[in-house]
């Protein structure tokens, strides 16, 4: 599972809406696994769909979704590298069309997480259906689940040394995502170990977004930040 680097963190608690670009490192969140809903699930994608590998399409679907915040939307723009701050893991999460999307929008050089996001195939389209915009934020596909970590600064942290890592598991269950499982490390115990916590028994309300057209570019088209 890809999370958020640790020295990558803290200062999303003061700045969580100013995005650029850069991704998270990887490294494998803790979870506990706990009792799911009736799950409908496909056949795994061989592939991820062709909108996860062109990032200025996927910025562009996401300026124009609605459902996310204004200043997410307004503040993704391509950095000076002419990259755009995202991130995107795709995978089967929900029974839509095709392969949902994970998008981690995040901060230039460091990868702050600023939100994350999920997507999900309806008729060629693409809607949002989970929105965590409560930076440092990190989303990934973890074996048909959707893993989403939180890295825990209180404000007297070093940027490198949070306080610890909240994990939280969901699954897709009828129309929305479920918590199945919730757990804390303390990096600061002497051997840090994930500990359950109580899971919520409301399903995440999902955002109030309408089915997108990917519009993905022709093979015409001229790269993001060249030429004119």
């Amino acid at each position: 599972m890809r999370r958020i680097a640790p020295i990558a963190t803290a200062c999303a608690l003061s700045c969580a809406c100013v995005v650029a670009a850069g991704c998270g490192t990887t490294a494998t969140g803790a979870r506990r696994e706990g009792p799911a809903p009736s799950v409908t699930m496909k056949t795994p994608p061989t592939a991820a769909p062709a909108i996860a590998s062109d990032p200025a399409a996927l910025a562009g679907m996401v300026r124009r979704d609605t459902s996310i915040s204004e200043d997410v939307r307004e503040d993704l723009t391509p950095c000076r590298d002419d990259t755009y701050p995202m991130d995107t893991d795709a995978g089967n999460l929900t029974a839509g069309d095709g392969p949902d999307l994970v998008v981690n929008v995040t901060t230039c050089g460091e990868g702050i997480g600023i939100a994350a996001y999920v997507y999900r195939m309806v008729g060629g389209k693409y809607q949002c259906v989970f929105a965590d915009e409560r930076g440092p934020v990190y989303g990934t596909v973890d074996d048909g689940r959707l893993e989403v970590v939180h890295e825990v600064y209180p404000s007297d942290d070093p940027v490198a040394f949070p306080t610890g890592e909240d994990a939280v598991t969901y699954v897709w269950s009828v129309d929305r995502f479920v918590q199945t499982a919730r757990s804390f490390t303390d990096f600061a115990a002497a051997s840090p170990t994930a500990s359950p916590e109580p899971t919520s028994t409301e399903p995440a309300a999902p955002p109030d977004a309408a089915p997108l057209d990917p519009d993905l570019p022709g093979p015409a088209a001229t790269p993001a930040g060249k030429g004119h």
